[in-house]
């Protein structure tokens, strides 16, 4: 008889991750994150507490975020977009986008990533879970990483500043500039 495949996983077993993003913003950043990936794409769970900032960045997949609670502005290409619980929001493959938790709130994220997005490190890998079958391999995973762009830090603050008003005014600087 073969081997059952690994195709199931309980999202409560999945390791929960707490790290900086890679493209955290500033120091203070960090994200909770529970990732599940198979050949062609991946699911993340992630949690961002108030002042979650990324730097713009991109990455050679198509992202597709769900709000399971709380609220975020997810900015593509300089565009804010203000996304609640209940909302979806599309980040096209290879387009420059950032996120902003500005509210006093937890938000919790359901991302997924066509090819998968599993990590920028080997440590972040690591706590990956895979559902490959018995035919497949981790070599068989085309995975993508994010890939920082460096962009001017008052050109993110305006266009932050032009898409929230003045609500943005309440983060530090330092938390609310993208370098």
């Amino acid at each position: 008889m073969a081997k059952r495949q690994n195709y199931l996983a309980s999202k409560s077993s999945l390791p929960v991750r707490t790290a900086a993003p890679s493209a955290a913003a500033h120091k203070g950043i960090v994200m909770s994150t529970q990732r599940v990936h198979g050949v062609e794409s991946s699911i993340m769970f992630a949690e961002r507490g108030p002042g979650y900032h990324t730097k713009p960045h991109r990455h050679d997949c198509e992202q597709m975020n769900y709000v399971i609670s709380g609220e975020m502005w997810f900015f593509v290409e300089g565009e804010g977009y203000h996304c609640k619980t209940g909302d979806l929001m599309r980040i096209p493959r290879g387009r420059v986008h950032w996120a902003f938790n500005c509210s006093d709130e937890h938000t919790t994220i359901l991302e997924t990533h066509c090819p998968p997005l599993i990590g920028n490190n080997a440590e972040a890998r690591k706590t990956a879970v895979s559902l490959l079958g018995d035919d497949e391999k981790m070599e068989d995973v085309k995975y993508v990483v994010n890939e920082v762009i460096d962009m001017d830090p008052q050109w993110v603050a305006d266009a932050e500043h032009r898409a929230i008003g003045d609500a943005v005014l309440k983060w530090p600087a330092a938390e609310r500039k993208a370098s």
